[in-house]
Parts: C-alpha cells; sequence; structure tokens
C-alpha cells in the first residue's frame, strides 16, 4: 500500500472515532434531558435532525484538529518522509488535544442539567475561588460517572489510536514515486478544500455559527446540536472581546438606584429585575393584530427628501396624515441588531456590542414573548439568511414560534449578499399573514427590510426618481411598502390590525452638524390602524425604539410585565431620549443634544433645536450633567441586566 493512502487512512480513522464518541456524549446529554421534551409532539423527527445537526457541528471541531496533520503528511509525502516518528508524533498531538475536546463535552453534561446552557466562559469568574470550586465538584459524588466515563473513553481512544498506527507502520509501505505525483498532488488538494469547507462548516458567504443549530421552538433540542467545545470557543472569543463601557461616569449601584426611581420603583426584589413593573391594563383587552415594519435605513430626514420636485417616501408621507406619527423619535443605535433588541425588547443599544451574537443567548422580555403567552401567533420575516447577526438563534429563544428567511425565499429572488427585495419580502409576508389570520388566535408579525442598504439593486422603474441611487432606493422601499398595504386592505384581518413602522436605525442624509451624526439616530414611527379615530395625531415628546412594547401593550389594554426601559408614550413623558453609535452616547430633549464620544473622551452640549454647532456646554454645565446621568444611568442598567441575565423576569 502507498504511504500516502496509508497516511490519509490513518487521519480519517482518528477522525471518524472522535466523531463516534462526540455523538455518545451528544446521547448521553439527550437521556439525562428527557424531561425537557415531553410536551414535544414531532419529537422523533426532532431528535434526530438535531442529532444530525450535532454531528455538524462535532465534524468542524474535528476539521480543526485534522487540518495540521493533514497538512504535515502531504507536505511530507511529496518527499516520501512520512515514517514512524511522523505517526508518533501525531499520536501524542491527537490524544492531548481530543482529551481537552473530550474533558469539556463530558463536563458540560452535568453543567447543562444545572444551567440549561452549554459550558461557557463564565467558568472563568471562578478563578478566584478555584479551590472552594474544585472541592465542590468533587464533593458531588453524582459527577464522578462522568469523570469515570471520560478517564475510560480517554483511554481507549489512546490506546485505539496507538494500535491504529502500529498496524499501518506494518504494512507493506511503497514510495510514491513518478506519474503518481499528478494523483497525489490533486488528492492533497481535495484534501484541503474538504478540510477547510469542514472548519467553514457550510457554503455560504458566512462559516458556521451556534444558530445553524436552532431549528424549532423547544430550547433543549436547539441547544443539544451545538458541540460543547465549539460552544465553549466562541463563548471565549466573544468575551474577550473589549467593549466600550461607562463604568468611569457612574457605578452600577447609583446606575440602579437612579434608574428605579426614573420609573418610580422600590429596590426590587432580589428574585426579579431590578426594573420590573407590573403594568395593570385599565380596560378590556382588545384583540388586534400587530404588524411590525423594521424600515432598513430609515432616517427621519428622508421623509423630507424631495427630487424633482417631488417627495421620494409619497406613500409613507400620506400615510402620517392619518396616523399616530412621533416625529420626536430615535433608534437606539446605528445597526440593525440594536434595532431588534430595542424595537421588540426595549432595551438599549450598548455601544458597539452586538447581544444578539452572545454565544450565551440573553432571555428577553418584550413584545414577541409577551404576546406569545397571551395568544398571539408570532412570525418574524428577514430578508437574509436566518443565521446573519445570530438572528434565527435569539429570536427562537425569544418568543416568535416562525422564522421566514432567505432559506424559504426561491433562490432566484435572491439579488445582493443581503438577500431578498422588499416588494418580494413583503409580498411573501402578506401570503403567510393570510395563512395564518384566519385562526382564532391573533397574530404578531415583524417585517425586516433591506433594500435601503447598499449595495443598491434599483429597478429601472425608479431610475427616474432622482440621479442618486441612494435616493431611488428609497423610493422603491416606499412604494414596496405602498403595494403591501395595498393588498393588505383587501384583506379581512385588515381592519382589525395596529401597523407599527420604524427605521432600524436611520444614515447619513445631507450635511451634518455633529459629531455624532443625528440623522443617523432619528427615525420615523409611524402607527396606524383603520380601528382608531382620533388619528391623525402627532407626538412630539422624546421617544425612542425602547418605546415601543409598552406604547403597543397600551394600545392593546393589555396588562403585562414590563422588565424595559421602555415607557409607553401616550401616558409618559421623558425628560430626555437616550441612544448611542458605535463609539459615543447621545441624549436629546425639545432643545439641547448632549453627546460623549468615549474615544476622544469629548463631550458636548448643543442647541440644535437652532441647528447650532456651538459647544456650549460650559454655559449649561449643570443641563449637561443632567443629561449624562439619565442616559449613562440607563446604560449602566442595562449592562448589569444583561451581564447578570435579568433581561427576563423568572417566573
Amino acid at each position: 500500500m502507498k504511504k500516502i493512502k496509508i497516511s490519509i487512512l490513518y487521519v480519517l480513522s482518528i477522525h471518524i472515532m472522535a466523531l463516534i464518541i462526540m455523538s455518545l456524549q451528544r446521547t448521553l446529554l439527550l437521556l439525562t434531558n428527557l424531561q425537557h421534551i415531553e410536551s414535544v409532539t414531532s419529537k422523533a423527527s426532532w431528535i434526530f435532525s438535531a442529532l444530525l445537526r450535532g454531528i455538524w457541528f462535532d465534524n468542524v471541531i474535528a476539521c480543526y484538529i485534522s487540518a495540521l496533520p493533514l497538512v504535515v503528511i502531504c507536505i511530507l509525502g511529496l518527499f516520501n518522509k512520512v515514517n514512524k516518528i511522523t505517526f508518533s508524533s501525531f499520536n501524542v498531538y491527537y490524544i492531548l488535544i481530543y482529551t481537552v475536546v473530550f474533558a469539556i463535552g463530558f463536563a458540560d453534561i452535568p453543567y447543562f442539567a444545572y444551567f440549561f446552557k452549554h459550558l461557557n466562559s463564565s467558568i472563568f469568574n471562578w478563578n478566584e475561588e478555584s479551590s472552594t470550586t474544585a472541592k465542590m465538584i468533587f464533593e458531588e459524588t453524582s459527577y464522578y460517572i462522568y469523570m469515570g466515563v471520560f478517564l475510560l473513553v480517554v483511554i481507549a481512544f489512546g490506546y485505539l489510536i496507538f494500535k491504529l498506527s502500529k498496524r499501518l507502520l506494518k504494512l507493506q509501505q511503497e514510495n510514491i514515486k513518478g506519474k503518481e505525483y499528478f494523483i497525489y498532488i490533486p488528492t492533497c488538494i481535495i484534501l484541503a478544500i474538504l478540510c477547510i469547507l469542514g472548519i467553514r462548516g457550510r457554503f455560504g458567504y458566512n462559516p458556521i455559527k451556534t444558530s445553524q443549530a436552532y431549528f424549532c421552538n423547544n430550547s433543549f433540542l436547539n441547544q443539544l446540536g451545538i458541540n460543547p467545545s465549539f460552544y465553549f470557543l466562541r463563548d471565549v472569543i466573544e468575551s474577550s472581546k473589549t467593549h466600550h463601557s461607562i463604568d468611569n461616569v457612574i457605578s452600577e449601584k447609583d446606575a440602579i438606584s437612579y434608574t428605579q426611581k426614573f420609573f418610580g420603583l422600590n429596590p426590587a426584589d432580589e428574585q426579579k429585575s431590578p426594573i420590573a413593573r407590573y403594568i395593570k391594563a385599565e380596560s378590556p383587552a382588545k384583540e388586534m393584530n400587530i404588524v411590525v415594519i423594521l424600515m432598513e435605513s430609515m432616517s427621519a430626514d428622508l421623509l423630507k427628501v424631495t427630487e424633482n420636485g417631488k417627495e421620494i417616501t409619497p406613500f409613507l408621507n400620506q400615510l402620517i396624515k392619518k396616523s399616530y406619527y412621533f416625529d420626536h423619535f430615535y433608534s437606539a443605535g446605528t445597526h440593525t441588531n440594536h434595532g431588534i433588541l430595542a424595537t421588540l425588547y426595549g432595551l438599549p443599544a450598548l455601544f458597539d456590542k452586538n447581544m444578539m451574537k452572545n454565544v450565551t443567548i440573553p432571555l428577553c422580555q418584550g413584545l414577541p414573548n409577551t404576546l406569545q403567552e397571551q395568544n398571539y401567533k408570532t412570525m418574524f420575516f428577514m430578508p437574509h439568511e436566518s443565521q446573519y447577526d445570530n438572528m434565527n438563534a435569539f429570536l427562537l429563544e425569544n418568543g416568535f414560534e416562525e422564522i421566514y428567511s432567505q432559506e424559504n425565499y426561491p433562490p432566484k429572488m435572491r439579488k445582493n449578499s443581503f438577500g431578498v427585495a422588499d416588494d418580494f419580502l413583503l409580498s411573501y409576508s402578506l401570503n403567510k399573514i393570510n395563512e395564518k389570520a384566519p385562526t382564532s388566535s391573533p397574530f404578531f408579525a415583524t417585517i425586516l427590510t433591506v433594500s435601503n442598504h447598499p449595495p443598491y439593486i434599483v429597478p429601472e422603474k425608479f431610475e427616474n426618481v432622482s440621479t442618486k441611487p441612494e435616493f431611488q432606493i428609497v423610493a422603491f422601499a416606499d412604494d414596496a411598502i405602498r403595494q403591501f398595504f395595498t393588498d393588505a386592505e383587501k384583506q379581512s384581518w385588515f381592519k382589525n390590525t395596529i401597523f407599527v413602522l420604524l427605521g432600524d436605525h436611520g444614515k447619513i442624509v445631507g450635511t451634518q452638524t455633529y459629531e455624532m451624526p443625528l440623522s443617523l439616530n432619528h427615525i420615523p414611527l409611524i402607527i396606524y390602524s383603520p380601528a382608531f379615530t382620533d388619528m391623525p395625531t402627532t407626538v412630539s415628546n422624546p421617544g425612542g425604539q425602547v418605546d415601543v412594547f409598552p406604547t403597543i401593550m397600551g394600545l392593546l389594554d393589555r396588562s403585562y410585565m414590563n422588565n424595559t426601559f421602555g415607557v409607553d408614550m401616550f401616558k409618559t413623558k421623558r425628560p430626555y431620549m437616550f441612544f448611542s453609535s458605535d463609539n459615543a452616547l447621545g441624549c436629546i430633549d425639545d432643545k439641547y443634544f448632549y453627546t460623549y464620544n468615549f474615544k476622544s473622551k469629548i463631550d458636548g452640549l448643543y442647541e440644535y433645536s437652532e441647528n447650532s454647532s456651538e459647544n456650549v456646554l460650559s454655559q449649561f454645565k449643570q443641563k449637561a450633567d443632567s443629561m449624562n446621568l439619565y442616559s449613562a444611568a440607563m446604560f449602566q442598567t442595562a449592562n448589569y441586566m444583561l451581564k447578570h441575565e435579568l433581561t427576563r423576569v423568572k417566573k
């Protein structure tokens, strides 16, 4: 047998052995958590799907580990230098690496049973109490079985590796020569490509992420498919990233105290979130449907733009004239993930941090799960891949029953790297809503558009709107919403539905006066329903995406637990609205705009109502301090809640 065949057989055999052991670990995790799937109806098919996804994730880890031996063996094979020393070296390599992988896998089983999540970077918080932690582990006798099985597996794995290498070395080995290199080199290239694909885990634009394991609304089965080592490493990497914070502005204790006073709360029960408050409705609950349309990059400034003497958003401007319109409204941040989190779950954007991408998914309390608990059908429509920004996993864990994404749409409808265009997405969403509407339960649907994001794909029909593609695409996005409403008006559910339209964030429009551009956060909020008779109404009090949840619950006259930073904008007037960009915080009222930049350490106070660029902080220091304290307290309290897993009140 050729040396190269023996070498490849060696690598593949160990690869398969490792996959079998990791699959057995997953089966053990399943058997110790059967209570979490008792209510699952499609039990067999869902378990099979979770286990299959598990092999997929296991293969990613195995490919990472196999990459080095594969490369070294292919290179040595060119010179016929694969020998006993090569095998002995990689025997040690495999045993050491997989000992760590198997250790994480077995430790994950009791850890998951206790915390209902995989082993993660939080274990490093125990470093200072390492002796106490070790004592606790060894005093818990139920852990002994996992330790024992782990030792047996490592010993057996090591024995099989040495046995395998010894047996392969006994085979008659022939050197590669002559024309055989024309087979050998392409074979090595193909194996390298397969290994890289295995490491990436998929053919798509992005490599595999933990969200790829999520496929249903059962939290345990979603987590079952994730490889513990993959999860642990991703969490360590994400946790090691440096994010902006405001620890130097206000302490956690003072921030929580200030925030509680703003919401009229006494110090909260330690078992609950510090800002949780029960809101009791004063009238009978309305059984109305809700449709939220998060419009990509829809700055309020775009509604004022005219090209060739015509508005580029004629439909939205007409809709405002028969709606509740909030003209002093701001996005929580400047990224889509911020807009989703704030609008649906009432949490502010923590600067450059993407909370949805946390490997340990934060459990939040907002419109989706609150309405789901009140018998609503919940749906989310996105234009791109389901795992983009970890959306699929995050949304399934936080109240959405059905997720529709690029994987559900015809491939020919994909327009760019961000997926399908707004007209198709809105049409598809309407058809799916029509399928759900005849049921006795009301529905809550969220539609996330994307066309107003570069690269712009402008239909020919809209090229005459302007010479600027960034305005042409806005006109297209506006028209897509017009068509959606035209078609929706024909449906029986239309008259009993509240439509909520807002930007996920803004964009740069025209000349900006301030270092923190207001057009990036100033967005429209339009709330329309044929059932409301007191429209149009313009609300000019400061408000933000975090206020959408309590405001909608107020319109529905429904009681609920408000564990968010939002208020009902029809009942409560904020003194200020706070928001952020990646490296700065902003706070605004009717007259002044306060900013603080974390990189430059410079803050400013501007009379934006007069479009003044003069920094008047020194003249109005008390005002600036008040705005700084208000915004910093909110951000710090939100960070505390996220860190201590208090974003959802435990029942």
